[in-house]
This record gives C-alpha cells, sequence and structure tokens, in this order.
C-alpha cells in the first residue's frame, strides 16, 4: 500500500516509533558530538550509523523499514537483530544502543563467525552469533577458544 510521495503508508508523522527514533538520533548526536559521528540515510524510513571516533569501540546501526527494524552492532559477524515494530523492540533497539555507547559489549570472534553479548540495564545479556561465508559449518566450543573482545566506551 503506497500514500502520496509513494512513501509506505505506516502512519504518517504520527509515528509514536519514527518519532522516538527521530529522537534517539537527535539526542546521541548532542551528546556524543565529540567523540562520534552519526549518519542519516534514506533508507527505508530512516537509517542511522553511529561511529565512535575511538578505534577501541564499535560502531551500531539501525533502520527503520516502517514495519520492522534492524539493528546492527558493527563489529564482526555477530550482532544483528531483525525486531518488530513495537515498543519492546523499540525499547530493546535503545538499550543496545546505549550499551554500545556505554561499553557494555564484548565480542567472541571464530572462524569466520563471531557472537556479541551485549549487557542491558537490567545486568542480563543478550547475544546474537552471525557467521560469513563458510562461517555456518559447526565448529564445537568455538566460543571457547575463540578471542574475546571488550568494547570501549565511547566517553
Amino acid at each position: 500500500r503506497m500514500s502520496s510521495g509513494n512513501q509506505p503508508s505506516t502512519g504518517g508523522d504520527d509515528d509514536a516509533v519514527g518519532l522516538r527514533l527521530a529522537e534517539l538520533a537527535a539526542n546521541l548526536e548532542r551528546e556524543l558530538q565529540d567523540v562520534a559521528s552519526l549518519e542519516r540515510e534514506d533508507l527505508g524510513r530512516g537509517s542511522w550509523v553511529l561511529t565512535p571516533n575511538d578505534q577501541g569501540a564499535v560502531g551500531v546501526a539501525w533502520i527503520d523499514w516502517g514495519d520492522a527494524l534492524h539493528l546492527e552492532v558493527l563489529g564482526g559477524h555477530g550482532g544483528r537483530w531483525e525486531l518488530g515494530r513495537d515498543d519492546s523492540d523499540l525499547a530493546f533497539l535503545i538499550d543496545v544502543v546505549e550499551a554500545v555507547v556505554e561499553g557494555r559489549v564484548t565480542e567472541t570472534f571464530g572462524d569466520r563467525r563471531s557472537r556479541v553479548t551485549v549487557t542491558m540495564p537490567d545486568g542480563s545479556t543478550e547475544s546474537e552469533t552471525g557467521s560469513g561465508p563458510g562461517g555456518s559449518l559447526p565448529r564445537p566450543f568455538w566460543t571457547r577458544r575463540g578471542r574475546v573482545v571488550h568494547y570501549s566506551a565511547y566517553r
């Protein structure tokens, strides 16, 4: 279904999730202007890439597809979440972005794969494993033998 301007009709300017994502981006840009850069691209209803100045920190990107959200920690292969677009999905995205900024992220690297683990505000952890070409072959215990990187806080 398309509305005028060839934009998907997903609620328009009164879209609460879209407004909160724009607010998140504006706050991050203001608060982190001396330690990171935020780029916005016209992909979906909006795409943002937050890149730290510190080489020891990791970037994070998110896309609002209008009916879903995509979140990615920009380290290795892991750390990609496909989310819905309700309040709990938005809260998860914001918590992960804040964890990245605050340096509460580790990544375990194995052969053509990695697992990102994010420590959430309540102390729980969320992990997501991804793989590159050939990385889906079974490798028992790779997380025990893998190289672990603890990413720095932006500040």
